[in-house]
């Protein structure tokens, strides 16, 4: 083996080297947004406040990844775990990550956002500080804002 044949050798194995970190790395990432997705599905369908979704990401985190196949498991058994049970588990540990009731079974602004938007009637409309909450909930949700009637 010559010099030049050494050279070339240890310059591919650095090479393969780091090709194997990049790979390990992007896998780890992709791992990561396998869950994200899931969770934040799981987030929005419990009704989670927008801001307190990177806060329970990382706490979920912390005790759940993904399997081969993408799919969310609990670190501790390796099993499937379900994250809307784990959420639900979490609301006496944080009762700020979700919003506060609307009371009375009335059908608050943040009752009607979880639907797939906000709502208001233009009775509702008229009344300032109704639709400046609405507009505001709109804004911090990104969900539209519609005025029926």
């Amino acid at each position: 083996m010559t010099e030049t044949d050494f050279e070339n050798t240890e310059a591919l194995q650095s090479a393969l080297a780091e090709t194997r970190a990049a790979l390990a790395e992007a896998q780890g990432r992709a791992a990561y947004l396998a869950l994200e997705a899931a969770f934040r599905a799981a987030a929005h369908t419990a009704g989670l406040r927008p801001d307190s979704v990177a806060e329970a990401l990382a706490l979920a985190a912390e005790s759940h990844a993904v399997d081969g196949e993408g799919r969310p498991v609990a670190l501790s058994t390796g099993e499937a775990a379900d994250l809307a049970a784990w959420l639900d588990s979490q609301r006496t540990e944080h009762p700020g990550w979700w919003p506060d009731s609307s009371g009375g079974g009335a059908a608050g602004v943040v009752a009607t956002a979880l639907s797939g938007g906000i709502t208001l009637t233009r009775d509702q409309a008229r009344d300032p500080a109704r639709y400046r909450a609405a507009r505001e909930a709109s804004t911090r949700t990104g969900l539209p804002l519609a005025i029926l009637g």
